[in-house]
């Protein structure tokens, strides 16, 4: 297995590291030989050369294990890498990748810089960073061969992401379906109304109602608002690229800067999953007559619903309006650490004589890997057991 550049580095500078532990060691030592013989019989019986190898030789053993340290930690990292290709090569049998599929998308992981090569399999989002990492790396050659790009098309539909759950945000235009609804805002500020035409990996289409007017031609940048069902609007500011006048087609370059302007409406599922809080900050003019826990304070509960919006999750405790928490919970196959949530709302429940409150928590600020993994999950449940559960509810 090819080694990165950062296990080269680390074994590279494990040998100064050792020298530069070692040689204000051998400083050090000579100048407390020059002391000690200055001192004279003030040490005794004790040989000031015996003192200055004792020095040296402590130095050696601190520098010993710096390296073994550093060695023992790339060693690991190297073993946690190989495990991800293991996996990779699993995942790619499994999707039925063929030859061709598996050596570009390996390649994508390599230059995209992924930690783990199987991560590719499980996130749209690491996906589609790698993936423009590789294709500005190669914008040259896969120019030459267009064929490339159709090889990656292919490989998106294998891997799912090319038609994605309402449920997950998209996060690059190489994952709009055709079809959408499409506003074009030309430098005027005129809107026209249009249609997604194509979307192929090196660029996509939109097919306007009326006739291309001369503000919207090659090199004008336009606004384009797109409207995807059971999700929101997405805008992005582009330059044409080319136009197809008799269609009515102007056609763009692919881009991740995407805005999402209006927030879905979110599936909310039943769970039971315990969690753990840690109160992390108290609302503006907080008072102690308002109440709740100090801050740093760790609370057990349960998750009784979840969405990739947020969580209504039980406590013995009550936690009032506004507090931010810091929420950790385990899903099948994954931990989520640390995600950012505020109390939106508390209500007292009492049941068999005990009173317990349940809490409506917001995730704010979550990455977009941790949303889609819990998107993913609610996703699945709902499939398998929405009819155990009835009916879905909506935020």
């Amino acid at each position: 297995m090819a080694q990165t550049p950062s296990h080269t580095a680390l074994r590279t500078a494990a040998l100064p590291v050792a020298l530069a532990l070692l040689s204000p060691g051998l400083a050090r030592a000579a100048a407390s030989l020059e002391v000690m013989q200055e001192l004279g019989s003030g040490f005794g019986k004790i040989s000031p050369l015996g003192l200055t190898l004792c020095g040296v030789l402590l130095v050696a053993i601190l520098a010993m294990f710096v390296v073994f340290e550093i060695i023992r930690t790339d060693s690991k990292q190297r073993e946690k890498i190989d495990v991800g290709w293991q996996y990779f090569a699993e995942m790619a049998e499994l999707k039925r990748l063929t030859p061709q599929e598996t050596d570009i998308l390996r390649r994508i992981v390599e230059q995209g810089g992924v930690s783990s090569a199987d991560m590719v399999f499980d996130s749209s989002f690491i996906y589609e960073e790698a993936l423009e990492i590789f294709l500005k790396d190669n914008a040259k050659q896969m120019d030459r061969d267009e064929t490339q790009y159709a090889l990656l098309r292919g490989l998106r539909m294998k891997l799912g992401y090319s038609h994605l759950p309402s449920e997950v945000p998209i996060s690059s235009t190489r994952q709009l379906e055709e079809g959408m609804p499409v506003n074009v805002t030309d430098g005027e500020g005129t809107v026209r109304k249009g249609r997604l035409h194509e979307v192929r990996e090196k660029s996509w289409a939109v097919v306007l109602e009326a006739e291309i007017p001369p503000t919207v031609a090659v090199g004008a940048a336009v606004e384009l608002s797109l409207l995807r069902s059971g999700d929101g609007e997405y805008v992005v500011r582009l330059p044409i690229v080319a136009t197809r006048l008799g269609a009515r087609a102007i056609f763009l370059n692919h881009t991740r800067a995407l805005e999402r302007k209006q927030l879905r409406n979110w599936v909310r599922i039943d769970v039971n999953i315990p969690c753990r809080v840690t109160v992390m900050a108290k609302p503006e003019g907080w008072t102690k007559e308002i109440g709740g826990p100090g801050m740093g304070m760790v609370l057990e509960g349960r998750m009784l619903d979840l969405s990739g919006g947020g969580t209504c999750a039980r406590f013995s405790s009550p936690i009032p309006q506004g507090y931010k928490l810091s929420v950790n919970f385990d899903l099948p196959g994954t931990s989520l650490r640390g995600v950012q949530s505020e109390v939106m709302r508390m209500t007292s429940v009492v049941k068999a004589n005990r009173e317990d409150f349940e809490h409506n928590l917001k995730f704010m600020n979550m990455e977009t890997v941790a949303q889609e993994k819990i998107v993913r999950y609610v996703f699945e449940k709902q499939r398998i057991d929405s009819q155990m559960r009835g009916p879905i509810k909506i935020e």
